[in-house]
């Protein structure tokens, strides 16, 4: 059994009750609820809960990508996000998102530490601030990136004092920058983010 396990929320009709003058009301409901619940796949509106010991969070899937946790471990992540495999292999767009245990609140220094560890590894490093914001969590975020080579675009989530554990979002590509679609769907990744364990 995986360390962790997916649940796609979805759509379940209620049980319609047979009754001579409510049965065109009930109808008309059902046939309402099938065309919202019909918008709301194509919206890609279900969240996918992700959970292990002790930390619980849910997470949307942007629309044209794929949220994987069958995957995820080979990338140190509980889950990852793409466009497609082949674009991944090729140096595309990869989304990793991990639940991480906190220290103490000062997020911002495993932010600085991981900066510091890539300016270790790489004399050529080029850091950029990078502006992410959560409705209800402090986000603290920076690209890192050796032209030609990587981009990495960091982010550490901290849904406050009352959770011990933060959650971490990294977006990687080879040889080039993300581009606005790309940089739209990580964006909308880290604003979906809730806490609800950890």
């Amino acid at each position: 059994m995986p360390p962790f396990l997916i649940l796609k929320e979805t759509y379940t009709p209620f049980k319609m009750k047979h009754s001579g003058k409510l049965t065109l009301l009930l109808i008309f409901i059902m046939l309402s609820a099938q065309s919202i619940a019909q918008k709301s796949d194509t919206a890609k509106m279900s969240s996918l809960m992700v959970y292990g010991d002790n930390f619980m969070f849910s997470v949307k899937e942007p629309d044209g990508w794929t949220g994987d946790i069958d995957n995820a471990a080979k990338y140190d992540a509980n889950i990852i996000f793409y466009k497609s495999k082949s674009d991944v292999e090729q140096g595309g767009a990869l989304v990793q998102v991990y639940n991480f245990k906190k220290q103490d609140e000062k997020t911002e220094d495993d932010l600085k530490y991981d900066v510091k560890h890539y300016e270790k590894k790489y004399s050529n490093l080029k850091q950029q601030d990078l502006v992410v914001t959560h409705q209800d969590y402090k986000c603290y975020a920076k690209l890192v990136y050796v032209k030609d080579q990587f981009y990495q675009y960091i982010v550490y989530v901290n849904p406050g004092a009352k959770y011990k554990s933060g959650i971490s979002v990294a977006m990687n590509i080879s040889k080039r920058a993300a581009t606005a679609d790309e940089l739209k769907a990580f964006t909308e990744i880290i604003a979906s983010l809730t806490m609800f364990k950890g």
